[in-house]
């Protein structure tokens, strides 16, 4: 028997299976919302830069907003276009009679699943597979990650190392930066080319307290076996200041900045890839004329031995500092974490090879870094940071903590503790293995006059909940327990470093990942790509 339903009825079904819907959005809207607000690396942002958020990763205030936008556009669209529907259903034609067990039927059904759904959600959101101690993922696999890609390098170039790579970008951004201020550029030649020299354009005065707020690898090309060059195409969020003849002026920059270098070039070892020297032999850049190194004699230009920018283009620029007395909502707190394919394979390559490396230790050496952190970034006080961070990280924190000071305020993380920690992904190199972890946490998150405690933004009573992607580096060499003690890695003398990470104990660096576990990176929810 046919069974035919009136257009009041027809209609009355398609209202509830769309509220039905309108109930799941709003279900998946309030189990994904961040409360709370946080900050950026960026020049002109109206964020609260706190650790261990924000600083690392540059954002701007204004895209995290357009962003926020974009989404409560889009829910708003799919609810209007639910009425439409909704309303076309009502007046279209259809006559007969109504039946009410049918009607019944469907409306049951459809209050089951709805209901169903949501407390599946709700189960999945609230269930224990965080732990602070859980190895195995809860997410699904990362998609496709342009900055692994470029491990493929060590088909042709075993020695090849990520971690040994960001170090070099974010010094031969430095270095460049204050060559190009200071007239210097033609010293560069092994690692610029010249229409990447024409690029940079005139300089409109000299160049300091350059500090790179992130790097990002955007395109990887040419590591096919067919290919001669490797092309990396990398974006640069920075900070920098020019002094002119009308005085200094702070300015955030985007730039991106394209780097080729011989598929089958070999990198250098830990102790030069650091250091800007012949890209052949080491030997200072002042030895080299018309682009041959006169220690080695071999023409070190075109990419023959290292990397070489071929291009360089400015996306923009802001003539201003960073503005830390306004709040910006966190991202992506509750979404899924980005895992990679191989990530508990390679941590169990790390515990089989140094079996007191275990995921439970590790965690807890990512505990303290936390709790070490955040003491340090509320007092303002760099060397407790010190020696537990990698030279390029610690000096992007030194730039926060300085201003702060300088505009006379204080940003105070209060409580704050971790909730839960997931292994993302692990890689392993010729010399650092590197574990990253998703730190879910939460604290008090304010800024305050140093003059008079006053409040210039966040909350002292409600806590921001936020995660974070951590990496930490540590030598393939080092064997042994993470350490929890505040102690020399190297020597066990107390903690006592300089701001360039030696011991002023036995006068070895430390914070280079050689002894122990060193936070490395620190990325946000919204920018990482695994």
């Amino acid at each position: 028997m046919r069974i035919r339903v009136g257009s009041a009825a027809r209609a009355l079904i398609v209202l509830l299976l769309t509220l039905g819907g309108i109930f799941l959005i709003a279900g998946e809207a309030l189990a994904a919302a961040r409360p709370g607000g946080g900050g950026a690396f960026t020049g002109g942002s109206n964020g609260t830069t706190s650790p261990p958020s924000k600083p690392s990763q540059p954002q701007t205030s204004e895209s995290k907003s357009s962003s926020k936008s974009s989404t409560s556009t889009k829910t708003s669209t799919s609810r209007s276009s639910d009425s439409d529907a909704t309303s076309r259903s009502t007046t279209s034609s259809g006559g007969g009679s109504n039946t009410i067990g049918g009607l019944a039927f469907v409306v049951l059904v459809a209050v089951i699943v709805g209901w169903g759904l949501i407390s599946k959600k709700r189960e999945a959101r609230s269930s224990p597979l965080r732990s602070q101690h859980a190895v195995t993922p809860t997410a699904p696999v990362a998609p496709r990650s342009v900055r692994r890609e470029l491990l493929g390098l060590r088909t042709s170039d075993p020695s090849f190392s990520l971690a040994l790579f960001d170090d070099f970008l974010v010094a031969l951004y430095v270095e460049l930066k204050v060559a190009h201020g200071g007239g210097q550029l033609a010293r560069y030649q092994p690692y610029l080319s010249a229409r990447a020299s024409t690029e940079l354009g005139q300089a409109k005065g000299a160049i300091t307290n350059v500090i790179v707020g992130s790097t990002s690898i955007e395109e990887v090309g040419g590591l096919e076996s067919t290919a001669s060059h490797v092309r990396v195409r990398v974006g640069f969020e920075t900070n920098y200041t020019v002094r002119g003849p009308g005085g200094e002026s702070a300015l955030y920059a985007h730039e991106e900045w394209t780097l080729t270098r011989r598929r089958d070039a070999k990198s250098r070892p830990p102790e030069a890839a650091r250091v800007l020297g012949c890209p052949s032999c080491g030997a200072p850049l002042d030895v080299i004329a018309a682009g041959v190194c006169s220690h080695c004699q071999v023409n070190v230009t075109g990419g023959s031995f290292d990397w070489i920018v071929d291009s360089i283009k400015v996306l923009g620029t802001e003539p201003r500092g960073p503005m830390l007395t306004g709040s910006v909502e966190e991202v992506g707190t509750d979404g899924p974490t980005v895992v990679a394919e191989d990530a508990q394979q390679l941590f169990r390559a790390i515990e089989a090879a140094d079996p007191a490396t275990t995921w439970d230790a590790l965690s807890a050496r990512v505990g303290l870094i936390f709790n070490e952190f955040q003491a340090a970034w509320s007092a303002r006080d760099l060397a407790k940071m010190r020696p537990y961070m990698s030279d390029a990280l610690f000096a992007t924190q030194t730039f926060w903590v300085e201003e702060y000071k300088r505009q006379k305020l204080r940003n105070v993380t209060e409580g704050a503790a971790i909730s839960s920690q997931e292994l993302a992904s692990v890689t392993q190199d010729a010399f650092f293995d590197a574990v990253t972890v998703r730190v879910h946490a939460s604290s008090l998150d304010y800024t305050v006059r140093d003059s008079s405690e006053e409040l210039v933004s966040g909350s002292r009573t409600t806590p921001r909940r936020y995660s974070e992607y951590w990496t930490l580096l540590r030598g393939r060499n080092a064997k042994g327990a993470p350490k929890l003690e505040r102690a020399c890695p190297n020597c066990g003398a107390p903690l006592d470093l300089t701001m360039v990470g030696v011991c002023n104990y036995c006068k070895v660096k430390v914070t280079s990942g050689d002894f122990d576990w060193v936070l490395s990176r620190i990325e946000q929810d919204e920018v990482y790509r695994g």
